[in-house]
């Protein structure tokens, strides 16, 4: 798979995400998730960040991996640039 974004911002993502995963488990939560989303400016309710889980936990681990993040960042990046 292929990200939409240059060698440096993927090393900033992967930064954010690492400080999001709170365990350290390589995976982003559902709590981990509404945290991380709640700190960049994405107000979401428990329907929204459900939604968002479904659209981009494509393994459906119930979790967010880093390719999974990279997916849902590049929709959120668009998304935020939209408004």
């Amino acid at each position: 798979m292929t990200s939409p974004f240059s060698k440096e911002i993927v090393a900033e993502l992967k930064e954010s995400f690492e400080a999001f995963d709170y365990n350290s488990d390589g995976t982003i939560s559902r709590r981990e998730l509404h945290a991380l989303l709640h700190t960049v400016g994405h107000k979401v309710n428990s329907t929204g960040l459900e939604d968002l889980l479904k659209a981009y936990d494509i393994d459906q681990s119930g979790t967010i991996d880093f390719q999974e993040f990279l997916e849902l960042a590049d929709f959120l990046i668009k998304n935020k640039l939209k408004k």
